[in-house]
């Protein structure tokens, strides 16, 4: 059990290297990295700020879970854009119960690295809700930094924290 626990874990973490320096190269070639005026905020069920980062348009994040069905790991890339949160794509190993299975309109479906990767969502989302899973492992990543936050640290198990933007004051 710990033995494919591990090298699910390993393969999820490629898998976010390979996105993440892809993203990293964008966001330094287009200069996004440089001016910030929004911070990510992730808000606890009493709509307590639990985290705030600084956070440019066009910068990354993703959300990495276990499947509940498929028990392999999922990744759920957003862009901050125009102080709005878009879904842009979705990384996965297994077909699962909920996971999507074909592009819709606008959207493309590849096959990479042994990853189904959905992507063309631009889905806007002032605001979204994550319900820290028992065993989904729910973990923030932040390509920019290297940084992985298990959300259990943050709140809860089956807890709720809100994902959003906030302007910076004075900017």
């Amino acid at each position: 059990m710990v033995f494919l626990r591990i090298t699910a874990f390993l393969c999820c973490s490629l898998c976010w290297l390979a996105c993440s320096q892809a993203a990293w190269g964008a966001q330094a070639a287009s200069g996004a990295l440089s001016a910030c005026s929004q911070r990510l905020v992730l808000l606890d069920a009493q709509n307590k700020a639990v985290l705030r980062l600084v956070f440019p348009d066009g910068a990354r994040f993703g959300i990495r879970f276990i499947h509940s069905v498929a028990k392999s790991p999922v990744i759920d890339w957003f862009t901050a854009r125009q102080g709005v949160l878009q879904l842009e794509s979705t990384v996965y190993q297994d077909f699962g119960a909920g996971l999507p299975h074909s592009p819709e309109q606008g959207q493309s479906m590849e096959q990479r690295n042994g990853h189904v990767i959905i992507s063309g969502y631009s889905m806007a989302l002032p605001r979204f809700d994550v319900r820290v899973g028992r065993v989904a492992q729910h973990t923030l990543l932040l390509p920019e930094t290297w940084e992985a936050i298990p959300l259990d640290t943050l709140a809860a198990p089956g807890a709720a924290l809100t994902f959003t933007l906030e302007q910076q004051k004075g900017k």
